[in-house]
């Protein structure tokens, strides 16, 4: 189908892939690395069936895309498996509604995802267990609407069953695909119970994400009993502060404009028959499913956070898409849809923009905790801290202030921000000092680096806008904690953040250990 300027709704799509990769690796490849995104390259060192915190699968998306992290020293090759997978999501969210209704509705879909901060940015540009998921995730929405359409054929049940698999191994969000399944098959599609086909792809599913299992079996299921406490309600004390900051957050991490038109598109739901196609039932089970429990568990738990709605969201997009073509049957850009896609590009600019050039800092401009409180200082002046700490490491050694092969060492796993950005370029080993559920993954990395290390004296380095007290923190540690120096960042002509380089010595031979 040819839209009104003569450019056809698939190639228009192209367009748009092309169009929003561009701008995607324009940041990816000039925005330093955020804590979570350095977290997970850490992941990447060393290739497992399970982490501590998420499936495998960003690990191996890592070394896919550095070329088995020959590349790992630039920040975009690490994100280009993000900003791939954005183009390839964006791609089968089309045909899922193309399958549904027309290309001009798939059209709509295309735009929408891309204009949406969770799937445009979170998870199409930072590498995240978001990025890999989303592939998985829109792969097995368009098998759900090619199932729906002809539920004998093998072919799409097979690859909903190995892609449902993979998007769990991606983070495992992924089991609402079946839950939101399950329930539409229990309420609309009992049949589907005698169908083989649905059997074959649970056990392809289950078989693919096994490895999670077993892992957590061999460890304590260490993954779940961490996880469960960020999501426990036990009491029943209701937290409307933390409810209202989830509901604020999946309004904002999704798009205003993409949730309100996704509202009213639900709202349309019987009276426009789009609850004539199953798939668009089924995709409401999911989306609904996973954002209303994340809203409830934030009424009685502190500590959701707005991105975990976002495969919800992307869920929904379907109906939006079909609800925007019914309601505007000639517009190939509703002023809806404009909107949503204006907004998203001009939020992507100002960020970055602001991220390199804001004078100074949003935060605090305290002396002693500078930068407290600005989100940009997560991606800026990393780099140029980790240059300064080279010279400071390579005269102390020189020096014969500290022996070669001294660590540095981290209480938390956002140390990892550190290692990437200060140990890395120097193969300084980093080794985490503290307890499990702070230190996440670095319990296991102590075990592979220990016998690398001179424990005998070590680095810590402490960010301004991540102050805690260094001395009560490592004194189980070590017996002498001095202070060496302070690293300055300045962005804009003013001062942004500082870097505070303590030396430790006298090593007390505490090294934690997973137990």
């Amino acid at each position: 189908m040819k839209a009104s300027t003569g450019w056809s709704y698939r190639q228009r799509v192209f367009l748009l892939m092309i169009a929003f990769s561009v701008i995607r690796l324009i940041i990816a490849f000039t925005v330093e690395l955020g804590n979570d995104e350095s977290y997970y390259w850490l992941y990447s060192q060393q290739l497992k069936w399970n982490y501590f915190d998420h499936p495998p699968m960003v690990a191996v998306w890592i070394r896919l895309f550095t070329l088995n992290l020959s590349l790992q020293q630039y920040a975009g090759f690490l994100r280009l498996g993000s900003v791939a997978g954005c183009a390839l999501s964006t791609w089968f969210i089309y045909k899922c509604v193309t399958v549904l209704s027309t290309e001009r509705a798939g059209w709509f879909a295309a735009c929408l995802y891309n204009a949406s901060f969770y799937a445009g940015i979170t998870a199409g540009i930072f590498i995240i267990p978001d990025s890999p998921q989303m592939i998985f995730w829109t792969l097995s929405l368009w098998m759900i609407a090619k199932i729906t359409m002809d539920e004998k054929n093998w072919l799409n049940w097979l690859i909903f069953g190995i892609g449902s698999g993979l998007c769990i191994m991606s983070k495992v969000h992924g089991v609402f695909i079946w839950m939101g399944l399950g329930l539409y098959i229990l309420f609309y599609k009992r049949s589907w119970l005698a169908n083989p086909r649905l059997y074959i792809a649970l056990i392809l599913s289950f078989a693919i994400s096994t490895p999670i299992l077993i892992w957590n079996i061999q460890n304590n299921f260490v993954t779940y009993s961490f996880n469960s406490q960020r999501i426990d309600i036990s009491g029943f004390a209701r937290n409307w502060y933390s409810f209202l900051r989830e509901a604020c957050g999946q309004l904002l991490i999704n798009n205003p404009f993409n949730v309100v038109v996704i509202f009213l598109a639900l709202f349309s739901w019987r009276r426009h028959k789009m609850n004539r196609l199953a798939a668009l039932t089924i995709c409401n089970f999911i989306g609904l499913l996973l954002a209303s429990i994340i809203l409830f568990i934030s009424l009685y738990r502190d500590g959701t956070l707005p991105h975990w709605s976002g495969p919800a969201y992307v869920t929904l997009i379907p109906l939006a898409a079909i609800w925007l073509s019914i309601r505007n049957k000639t517009s190939t850009c509703p002023k809806s849809l404009y909107l949503s896609v204006a907004g998203s590009v001009a939020f992507l600019i100002v960020c970055t923009l602001a991220i390199h050039y804001y004078p100074g800092n949003f935060g605090s401009k305290s002396a002693k905790d500078l930068g407290t409180g600005d989100l940009t200082l997560d991606m800026y002046g990393w780099q140029q801290a980790g240059k300064q700490f080279d010279s400071l490491y390579q005269s102390d050694i020189n020096k014969g202030i500290m022996p070669k092969g001294s660590p540095v060492v981290c209480y938390k796993w956002w140390g990892a921000h550190q290692e990437y950005y200060f140990c890395r370029q120097l193969a300084i080993e980093m080794i985490g000092l503290g307890e499990m559920n702070n230190l996440h993954e670095y319990m296991w990395m102590n075990a592979r680096r220990k016998d690398k290390v001179n424990f005998t004296s070590a680095y810590c380095i402490e960010p301004s806008d991540e102050l805690y007290d260094v001395h009560r923190q490592y004194h189980n540690y070590y017996k002498e904690i001095d202070s060496a120096a302070d690293i300055k960042i300045v962005r804009g002509n003013k001062p942004a953040h500082d870097f505070y380089i303590y030396r430790l010595k006298g090593w007390k031979n505490n090294l934690p250990a997973v137990q």
